[in-house]
């Protein structure tokens, strides 16, 4: 049987912890200014909604899904993925107003 008293950590102290709290509350910040935009008549209505749910996709892969903290390439892959879902996402609001 291995000896475990002899088992080193690896958990990485020399970077503080997220504050998992504050990122909460600026995610319900956000979905009260997404509910308050929804009551909107203007144009921008749309637009300032894809905004602000890419701010909160943003935060929870991020934070809770902890991409900040691993490797770049993870990174990478997932802002060319957001950048090939945004214009997927304009030209569907665009021909497709009344769904």
């Amino acid at each position: 049987m291995p000896d475990m008293s002899k088992t080193t950590s690896t958990i990485d102290h020399s970077r503080p912890r997220p504050r998992y709290d504050l990122v909460f509350i600026f995610l319900i910040g956000f979905t009260a200014l997404e509910v308050a935009t929804s009551y909107l008549q203007s144009s921008l209505k749309v637009p300032a909604l894809i905004a602000l749910s890419i701010v909160k996709a943003s935060l929870v892969v991020l934070y809770f899904m902890h991409l900040k903290f691993d490797s770049h390439l993870f990174s990478i892959l997932f802002i060319l993925g957001l950048a090939l879902i945004l214009p997927l996402l304009l030209i569907m609001t665009l021909v497709m107003p009344g769904l």
